[in-house]
């Protein structure tokens, strides 16, 4: 039934949810209604650079991140990490302390130093929660593509969103709700038809 809310509700001002139904003779039967969630979700807001030198900006500490590696030269690792998944060297990676679980930002080498990536979960009160929260936050992007039960009992969606400043929404995201928890990994990439932000977030999803 969720991978169906995921693939099919996308554009729907509402979620599905089964009830329980109880009928005078004694009987039970399980029906799906719609209802308006419960949950609420905030747009994406672009994120600038971080040059050499300068501090991480509010709610950002300079630490590696602990579901995955930024790339074989700040964080050794034999394992997928993001500058490979997303094709960028990173330089310099953050954690997002104030969210629950904690988040993580990776930053490029050069240029304008730009974020390349960033992985920003968050946890609900139930799964329904969660899953409701993934229809929300896929709706406020554009160019959704759903990927329900991707793993086993996750379901997941890619779509266009903001990340990156000057980028405009354009950059690629992927959410994926598993139990409680909320997971939105944003990247930098803004190819017609990239997957990379579904790359990372099947890299990290065990983590959850």
């Amino acid at each position: 039934m969720r991978a169906a809310v995921a693939a099919v509700l996308l554009t729907a001002g509402c979620v599905s949810v089964p009830q329980h139904v109880r009928y005078v003779d004694g009987t039970t039967s399980t029906e799906t209604i719609t209802e308006t969630p419960t949950v609420s979700v905030t747009r994406d807001k672009a994120v600038p650079g971080l040059p050499p030198g300068a501090h991480p900006g509010p709610g950002e500490v300079e630490k590696l991140c602990p579901y995955i590696a930024a790339g074989k030269d700040l964080q050794p690792s034999t394992y997928a990490n993001v500058a490979d998944i997303v094709g960028s060297h990173v330089y310099r990676a953050t954690v997002l302390p104030g969210l629950t679980p904690v988040g993580c930002r990776f930053y490029f080498y050069s240029a304008d130093h730009r974020p390349v990536a960033d992985i920003r979960p968050r946890t609900f009160a139930t799964a329904q929660d969660a899953h409701d929260a993934l229809v929300l936050t896929a709706q406020h992007g554009s160019e959704q593509i759903a990927k329900p039960n991707f793993l086993p009992g996750v379901d997941g969606v890619l779509f266009r969103t903001r990340f990156v400043v000057g980028d405009g929404p354009r950059d690629w995201a992927f959410a994926f709700a598993k139990g409680r928890v909320l997971v939105v990994v944003h990247t930098w990439r803004s190819d017609p038809a990239s997957v990379t932000a579904f790359g990372l977030g099947r890299a990290i999803v065990g983590k959850f």
